[in-house]
């Protein structure tokens, strides 16, 4: 898509503050760039439950387009309360973002430009092919992505808007065609910009340079209004304090992550010493097989109790055969240890298969080496 390096700035993509979150997409958009995906998309949701209304404001000439449609996407699936502002400038994939479905509105003098799919590549014949299919089934995507919101079928977004030629739209025929849904107003401007390089400058320019008039006031004044931008005096000490907020914003999300990357490694180590605590339980007595579901939700649930529990519980007691012969026949002493032969030559087998099943049937697979059946 559409780039312009020498327009290239850099801002904060997010300014919170007076009931909303504005999230602005001015600049190249692509990973590094001054619109970069990974930390719009982060920002979108990170703000779409917190009972406030959004506004995406955009003033970008494109950039590349895997990263304009992660931004798209975020965008149509959010459920929060969102309004998309076009200031200035929508070209290329930026023109996709904006009709990603949401309340659109442009400015008086923002401009919206649709075109083919572009890009570049080097190597053999088939590689050439294979980068053109792609380059085609990309822009088929894309004007399936936008065919609703213009009122055509994908096809006709194809054959009218991906010709080769540029389709650049203003705010009014826009507004004809039903691509927006209002023009916002804006004070009067004294030269106002005409060409689409002044137009995006202009824009750029309300944030980057310290206002001369009413007109170039609005957007500060507005990010005045958020209680911690109200001591800040000019344009640069406001974008010095966004400086400031993003670096912060920044090594939160990284700690934020170190402390997941933590908390993974613990739950996998409790994981793996619950298995051992619960396998060492049932083989002990303490728990049935049947119940090692209910531990192991104990466990997950409240783990210090759980374990509390099982240490204190007692394991099934192994039998011996001197605890089921009457003792009026014999000393306990002298069938203590017994094998399956000294048993049988005191007589005793079947007395001891009445009394304890399983212990017979323990001495009668070390005396034969297989499993006892009736």
């Amino acid at each position: 898509m559409q780039k312009n390096s020498s327009m290239k700035k850099k801002f904060s993509n997010i300014i919170k503050g007076d009931g909303k979150t504005i999230i602005m997409l001015y600049g190249e958009v692509g990973e590094g760039c001054s619109v970069d995906s990974s930390r719009v998309v982060s920002e979108l949701f990170a703000n779409e439950n917190q009972d406030c209304k959004i506004e995406v404001r955009i003033n970008s000439q494109g950039g590349d387009v895997f990263s304009g449609m992660a931004i798209y996407n975020a965008l149509r699936q959010s459920k929060g309360d969102i309004t998309i502002y076009i200031d200035g400038v929508a070209a290329s994939i930026a023109a996709i973002i904006a009709l990603c479905g949401k309340p659109l509105l442009m400015s008086p003098y923002a401009k919206l430009m649709l075109h083919n799919v572009s890009g570049g590549t080097y190597g053999n014949a088939s590689e050439l092919r294979q980068t053109a299919e792609q380059m085609e089934k990309l822009q088929t995507n894309l004007a399936t992505m936008v065919a609703k919101r213009l009122g055509m079928t994908a096809e006709e977004v194809e054959k009218k808007y991906f010709d080769g030629q540029d389709h650049w739209i203003s705010a009014s025929e826009a507004l004809e065609m039903k691509l927006v849904d209002g023009i916002y107003e804006m004070d009067e401007v004294a030269d106002p910009p005409t060409t689409t390089e002044g137009i995006y400058n202009y824009f750029n320019n309300r944030l980057d340079f310290k206002p001369q008039n009413k007109g170039e006031m609005a957007l500060l004044d507005d990010i005045k209004k958020i209680p911690t931008f109200e001591d800040k005096a000019d344009s640069s000490a406001i974008l010095a304090h966004i400086v400031n907020l993003t670096n912060k914003a920044t090594r939160a999300d990284a700690l934020s992550k170190t402390v997941e990357t933590y908390k993974a490694e613990l739950d996998k180590l409790h994981k793996e010493k619950d298995e051992t605590l619960i396998s060492n339980a049932v083989k002990a007595g303490k728990i049935a097989q049947e119940q090692v579901e209910t531990f192991k939700n104990l466990l997950k649930n409240d783990r210090e109790n759980a374990i509390k529990l099982i240490d204190g519980m007692k394991g099934r007691v192994q039998n011996r055969a001197v605890d089921f012969i009457h003792p009026d026949q014999h000393s306990a002493g002298s069938f203590a240890n017994k094998s399956w032969d000294e048993i049988d030559k005191e007589n005793n087998l079947g007395t001891l298969k009445q009394q304890d099943f399983t212990l017979f049937k323990d001495l009668y697979k070390q005396k034969f080496g297989v499993d006892y059946i009736e």
